[in-house]
């Protein structure tokens, strides 16, 4: 089924229980100008209570909230939201989800280490009715290499290991641009921009633009 709405808008919701993750979503949805955010939850309660109140027409949930787990959300509003199209977010793959999530017709999941182009590509295609299961979810098998090592950083570095340069990358990125808009924006090419993106992570320690978006907000280099 598409998303066929009289509006051009189609509303979505976060529930994502990470700020940072949050704010690095919500800078997504602010690039699509189809797209509409009708509110932000925390955890399961207060999700399923958004989406009664607000009947978005997508709904990007977490796996894993502080009081229950996504798709216990998702059970418990089906019956009423029969539409909504639901993209569940991981960092928590496990080999069992697809085959659990198309039976709860959950539209699809990404992974939360997906690149901007990659979880851009899939709201795209979610938003157009269509299904978007993340390659790699479901068949990672070393907890240590999950998302769920960042919730902390081994090494909090100040703004000043990084040039002036790679500051500039580094909050653009921080706003969910790609590394082509950021070339653009610049003035640099996208090679150049990869290189500083490498530079940045290598320095920082981290694995990818989630960790490189809460630094950057923990150092109050974004909002």
């Amino acid at each position: 089924m598409t998303l066929s709405k009289p509006s051009p808008l189609v509303r979505v919701l976060i529930v994502d229980d990470d700020p940072v993750y949050r704010h690095f979503l919500r800078e997504l949805i602010r690039k699509l100008d189809t797209v509409e955010l009708v509110g932000e939850a925390v955890d399961g309660n207060e999700a399923i209570a958004l989406c009664l109140a607000k009947k978005p027409d997508v709904l990007l949930l977490d796996l894993i909230l502080p009081d229950m787990e996504g798709i216990e959300v998702v059970t418990r509003i089906r019956t009423a939201l029969p539409d909504l199209h639901v993209m569940l977010l991981t960092a928590q793959p496990r080999r069992d989800l697809p085959k659990e999530l198309m039976r709860l017709g959950v539209a699809g999941f990404l992974d939360k280490s997906a690149t901007v182009p990659d979880i851009v590509g899939g709201l795209k295609k979610l938003l157009a009715g269509g299904l978007v299961y993340s390659s790699s979810a479901g068949l990672a098998t070393d907890q240590a290499d999950s998302l769920t090592a960042l919730t902390g950083m081994a090494v909090n570095h100040l703004p000043d290991i990084l040039t002036a340069r790679e500051l500039e990358v580094a909050k653009l990125v921080a706003a969910a641009m790609s590394s082509k808009e950021v070339a653009a924006t610049l003035g640099l090419s996208p090679r150049t921009v990869e290189k500083h993106r490498a530079n940045i992570y290598d320095k920082l320690r981290v694995r990818d633009v989630v960790g490189l978006t809460r630094w950057c907000l923990h150092h109050r280099l974004v909002q």
